[in-house]
């Protein structure tokens, strides 16, 4: 496996088990295999707010990436819920000083409008992009 896919690999699997520990069931949590153009995001959760992806990003360059990667990645992620037919799609990328066995301390990036919908069920239209951590994202999800 080359170092790159070992990242990745490493990286989802912990955003996996930080899903699991909130609650959630290996049928509910999983990771993704590769589709090539039509990937439908790296770690998928079935949850009472229908499915949600997750893109990955882990290692040097999520943890040095700047805001235009960061929004190239996140838009990553919504064509990747497009492709997956999901609810929401959202970027988790690692922290520097944060390792895999913390990934519940790793940055999410989220639109505005799925915070109103997940917190307040509004249907509010605001793409603002925010950034919390995946553990306080979990907890809006699972209500």
């Amino acid at each position: 496996m080359s170092k790159q896919k070992d990242i990745g690999t490493r990286a989802e699997t912990a955003v996996k088990n930080a899903i699991l520990e909130h609650g959630y069931t290996p049928l509910e949590a999983h990771r993704n295999v590769l589709k090539g153009s039509a990937d439908e995001g790296d770690v998928w959760l079935r949850s009472q707010r229908g499915l949600i992806v997750f893109e990955v990003k882990g290692g040097k360059a999520a943890k040095e990436a700047s805001y235009e990667q960061i929004k190239k990645w996140f838009q990553e992620a919504q064509t990747e819920r497009i492709n997956a037919s999901a609810t929401f799609g959202f970027l988790v990328t690692q922290r520097t000083g944060v390792g895999y066995p913390r990934a519940g301390e790793w940055w999410a990036y989220v639109k505005l409008e799925d915070i109103a919908r997940l917190k307040l069920c509004l249907d509010v239209k605001d793409t603002t992009l925010l950034r919390l951590t995946l553990n306080d994202l979990l907890n809006l999800i699972h209500g």
